[in-house]
């Protein structure tokens, strides 16, 4: 990411969010257990504990061959929110993240 729309998206995060806050990002994914895996762990990185239940949902397209997965992400402050969009970027089988 250019230093100029890094900078863009740390003041459009601060504007709308209030942080510390449960940042909340879907994910799109091929269906995949190890993606799956993946998803969580890159979402899970550098947290003080697991995701709990209600903290990552996935729902399977009706023809299974996507799976959306619905995440709330405790972030400090913005950039913790673009470590977490890079880390969910770089998982093998992902496809959009919204």
């Amino acid at each position: 990411m250019a230093e100029d729309e890094r900078a863009r998206a740390l003041a459009l995060l601060e504007a709308a969010h209030k942080f510390p806050v449960a940042y909340e990002v879907s994910v799109i994914t091929m269906t995949a257990e190890e993606t799956f895996l993946a998803v969580r762990a890159a979402a899970e990185e550098g947290l003080d504990a697991a995701l709990g239940p209600d903290d990552h949902q996935m729902v399977p397209s009706k023809g299974g061959k996507y799976t959306s997965h619905r995440l709330r992400v405790r972030c400090a402050g913005p950039e913790d929110v673009l470590a977490l969009f890079a880390r969910l970027k770089a998982v093998e089988g992902v496809v959009t993240l919204l």
